[in-house]
Order: C-alpha cells, then sequence, then structure tokens
C-alpha cells in the first residue's frame, strides 16, 4: 500500500515538472546558415583542463542554424572521443540543442539548459557571444544566464575537426 502511494505520489510529482519548472523559451530565432564563414562539415571542440582530468567539449553546427552540445569527453584524444561520442546519438535531450546566428564576423548561440526540479532549479538560458578568427576556429568572450541574469567574460576557443559521423538535426525540440 505504502509502494502505491509512493509511486502516485512520484507520477504525480513528474507529471507536474513541466507546471512547476517550466521550460525557457529561446530568445533567439532559428534561421537557416548559408554563409560560409565557418565549416559546418563536422564539429567543434574545446578543452578543459583542471587538476583532475582533461575534458573535451563538442559541439555541432548545422546548415538549419540549429547547435548540438554532443557533450563532455574525458581526455584529449579525438579520435578516442569521437567513437564514445557516437554512442550517445539515440540519448541527445532537447536541452542538448539551440541555434546560432552568424552575423559577418560574429557569431552566437543560445540554448536552455535543463530544470533540476529535485534541487528546486528552474531551466535557465546560456547565451554565448564571440567572433570568428576563421572558418575552423570560433573565440567566444561573453556569455549570459538568465540564471542569474549575469552577463561575464570568457575566454574559450573552439576548433573545427572535419567529421563524417554527423547526428541528424531533425528534431521535434525547435522549430
Amino acid at each position: 500500500m505504502i509502494l502505491v502511494i509512493l509511486i502516485s505520489s512520484l507520477s504525480m510529482f513528474m507529471s507536474c515538472c513541466s507546471t512547476l519548472f517550466p521550460d525557457e523559451k529561446l530568445s533567439m530565432q532559428r534561421k537557416d546558415y548559408n554563409g560560409n564563414e565557418i565549416k559546418i562539415d563536422g564539429y567543434y571542440y574545446y578543452f578543459i583542463s583542471d587538476k583532475q582530468y582533461n575534458r573535451a567539449v563538442v559541439h555541432f553546427l548545422y546548415r538549419n542554424g540549429m547547435i548540438l552540445s554532443a557533450g563532455s569527453f574525458l581526455g584529449n584524444d579525438l579520435n578516442d572521443i569521437e567513437k564514445e561520442m557516437i554512442t550517445y546519438y539515440d540519448s541527445f535531450r532537447k536541452t542538448d540543442w539551440g541555434v546560432f546566428l552568424v552575423d559577418s564576423n560574429i557569431i552566437k548561440y543560445e540554448k536552455v539548459i535543463s530544470a533540476d526540479p529535485a534541487a528546486g532549479i528552474q531551466s535557465f538560458i546560456i547565451r554565448e557571444l564571440g567572433y570568428i578568427d576563421n572558418d575552423t576556429t570560433l573565440h567566444f568572450t561573453d556569455s549570459y544566464s538568465s540564471k542569474n541574469n549575469e552577463t561575464k567574460k570568457i575566454d574559450k576557443v573552439w576548433h573545427f575537426k572535419q567529421f563524417d559521423n554527423k547526428p541528424d538535426s531533425t528534431n521535434v525540440c525547435i522549430k
């Protein structure tokens, strides 16, 4: 009986999560990217190093103006990371997707970061702005988070790597 009550309560809470913690909406509109300022036949990555780990963060950019944050992977061997990355293709969530825009040599992207109801955190928007060094190097310098309505300076340099096994950008998350 207690188990039935617990399961019922949990089901009710989970169904109400979207009401209690609604997703923020992107302020940027998706727009097809028809330029040639950046390469899109692969992925962009940057490395993060701390005292314990080296990680590569991977993003895919698409002609339809979508960006996919494909994950953070331990190590710095891109061949190993690519093998691991492919195993995650079926598990992307709506908060892995966003939109990007290129205007001359300026690039910006925006995505929703997932809510964590257990921690009492609603979803929030992350927007990063930077410039295009060349067609294979993007330099992001400003980051905005709606979580605390804060803009801060950053120094993220994304590098391009050609990659034939790019996941499909078709999804129901962003129109």
